[in-house]
């Protein structure tokens, strides 16, 4: 970070824990796809019931660009692929601060931005959320995850609403979906932070909960080996597997992806080992 940039940085974050903006910075090098600051809203963010209000232009933007991932998409398939968009960076933002730093973040504003990202040694231009967070000083551990869980589904409740009135794709089916990206965002933060069994843990502990609109009997995550092809040496690594669908395989020219809950165990086990032994074991 240069100078200048550390500068703003300070102005935003006065008055906040400091081990707030140590995750933040994290954030930026190790989740570019979620944009996060700290600080009150300002003219650049909406109100986050004022960017999902029906008929708004942050959730007819939000659903328009879901057709960057697939052709053929109806409004139905837009909605499913945008609640597992959205709260795949919702979980992975306040997540990483519960996760990495005990804190317990509220959405201040928020913005869809554009952004650029490497993909196979390439610029592609896309866009994310933009999440402008407020946190609260102070000892946070004493409701620890129940708190975590009642902010987010609190944030996400009206999102799911208006999707709903909007696109006619069910509650059920949203919470499911933003189970699926809690607990993958889990998974991937406690990996960042060498801790990838208190991530699940933690993940589970909410999708697990009988009455929690997340609570999933399907959701899991399981451990996946192979033997890498070029050095013989043992694979292993820990997948979370879905219990919701973003019906993408519905989509032209596309397929199930590799965590779907359509697919059959011994099929999925076979999709996940192929990426593994693919990727090294990454």
């Amino acid at each position: 970070m240069n100078s200048r940039n550390h500068q703003r940085m300070a102005r935003t974050v006065e008055g906040y824990p400091p081990q707030a903006l140590a995750v933040v910075e994290r954030l930026h090098a190790q989740f570019p796809d979620a944009g996060v600051s700290l600080g009150p809203a300002d003219s650049a963010f909406s109100a986050p019931a004022a960017f999902w209000a029906a008929g708004g232009t942050g959730i007819e933007q939000s659903l328009a660009y879901q057709d960057f991932f697939a052709i053929g998409m109806t409004d139905r398939i837009r909605a499913a692929h945008l609640i597992a968009f959205y709260s795949r960076q919702l979980s992975v933002v306040l997540g990483a601060l519960y996760l990495g730093a005990g804190l317990q973040a509220q959405i201040a504003g928020l913005r869809f931005e554009e952004w650029t990202r490497l993909h196979q040694d390439r610029e592609v231009a896309g866009k994310r959320y933009h999440f402008r967070l407020g946190v609260a000083e102070g000892p946070q551990h004493a409701e620890g995850i129940s708190a975590f869980e009642r902010g987010f589904t609190a944030h996400l409740a009206p999102v799911i609403a208006v999707l709903k009135k909007r696109t006619g794709l069910s509650s059920g089916a949203q919470w499911r979906l933003a189970a699926d990206s809690l607990a993958g965002a889990f998974l991937e933060i406690g990996r960042a932070i060498g801790d990838e069994a208190r991530g699940m843990a933690e993940a589970l502990a909410i999708v697990k909960r009988r009455g929690s609109r997340l609570f999933s009997e399907e959701l899991c995550y399981e451990e996946i080996s192979a033997v890498d092809p070029a050095s013989g040496a043992q694979l292993s690594r820990q997948y979370r597997i879905r219990c919701g669908c973003c019906l993408y395989f519905q989509t032209e020219g596309s397929s199930f992806c590799d965590t779907c809950v359509l697919l059959e165990p011994d099929d999925r086990r076979a999709r996940l080992a192929a990426h593994l032994m693919q990727n090294g074991g990454a």
